[in-house]
């Protein structure tokens, strides 16, 4: 039984309130063969120094310290100087289970030539832990996709409810990563980084493994980049999926793709309009809000062919009502549905 060296990337950005949870599970593990490389991507609060107080304490850990680019630069940055015979990558205000590491090489040390792995993750909002909402299904406690299947999980990283479209909840073999230049695109930033990210890291695979456990622990954090009410996330989206849409058009088996592409993009599309443009927090006029989101969908193509062409057979009838209004220009009704939707979540519903 070997036991590889394993890397785990954290990119950081004014993460001050939830490092601590993130640094210790890593130096609590019940397998020591690690590194953990700390990105501190710019952090305008006191992440910097708490990083390099952990690097004092532990040789096993480095950090890295870069002017701010987004995620996807201070996850590269972290990549390019792993040693780890395996990666894997951690939100900074999240948290993974103290024997994760261990699992997953006994995992890995079953079988030969596997390239990736991959589990479920619980959501965490608050004193709630929740699973189930998305997650691949699967019912083997343990599966080897080979050859095809591997196109099969990189199609299904385009289905919303899949769960396997994050750069995290993955382990992944460092020499495939770097033969294959599974980097994360660098003429992107944030948005649906992880999508496109995962979308190449299965597709070039030829032996992927999924284990039914779960090791991630997804923070929901309002102050996230990922939960900023900021128009600029819209361009970056649109950057994610227009490059996703030039990469499975160069596949050869495209045709398998294009369906739940525009249906991952509508899910987005509505994202947009329920967590930025008619969230509550926004201040603008109903007038402007909708004038904005209107726009959004006039210049963007991937966004207005996507409304126009998904299929909605596996939609929840929220989102079939949400796409519907936008389908009909309605948009002033949508500022309600995004009402209501923040009013659930804090009640702690995830059905939608």
């Amino acid at each position: 039984m070997t036991q590889p060296l394993i890397s785990v990337i954290v990119p950081c950005y004014n993460v001050e309130e939830f490092i601590q949870d993130t640094v210790e599970c890593i130096l609590n593990q019940t397998y020591v063969n690690w590194e953990l490389i700390l990105v501190d991507d710019g952090s305008k609060d006191r992440t910097p120094q708490l990083l390099d107080t952990y690097a004092v304490k532990d040789s096993r850990i480095r950090v890295i310290h870069k002017p701010n680019g987004g995620l996807v630069s201070a996850r590269n940055a972290g990549f390019d100087v792993i040693r780890g015979e395996w990666h894997t990558y951690v939100d900074g205000d999240d948290w993974v289970d103290t024997d994760m590491l261990e699992k997953l090489v006994a995992y890995v040390n079953r079988y030969e030539g596997v390239e990736i792995v991959f589990w479920k993750l619980v959501q965490e909002l608050g004193d709630k832990s929740v699973k189930g909402k998305m997650e691949w299904k699967c019912e083997e406690q343990e599966y080897l996709y080979i050859g095809d299947e591997c196109h099969l999980l990189a199609a299904n990283t385009l289905v919303y409810k899949s769960g396997i479209a994050t750069a995290f909840s993955k382990l992944i073999l460092t020499d495939y990563a770097r033969k294959n230049h599974i980097s994360h695109n660098k003429v992107l930033r944030q948005g649906s980084e992880g999508v496109e990210f995962s979308l190449r890291s299965f597709y070039y695979a030829k032996k992927a493994l999924f284990v039914n456990e779960y090791f991630n622990h997804y923070r929901y954090n309002p102050s996230s980049i990922s939960k900023k009410i900021d128009e600029q996330n819209t361009v970056y989206l649109a950057q994610c999926y227009n490059k996703i849409y030039e990469e499975i058009n160069l596949f050869p088996d495209k045709e398998r793709f294009i369906i739940p592409f525009y249906e991952r993009v509508a899910y987005v599309v509505i994202a947009i309009a329920m967590g930025t443009y008619f969230h509550p927090n926004n201040i603008d006029s109903l007038y402007t809000k909708s004038k904005k989101f209107g726009k959004v969908l006039k210049e963007y193509d991937v966004f207005r062919l996507s409304v126009k062409r998904c299929k909605t057979d596996g939609m929840d009838s929220k989102r079939k009502f949400t796409l519907l209004l936008i389908r009909m220009k309605l948009y002033f009704a949508l500022q309600i549905i995004a009402s209501l939707k923040q009013y659930f979540l804090k009640k702690g519903r995830f059905n939608y």
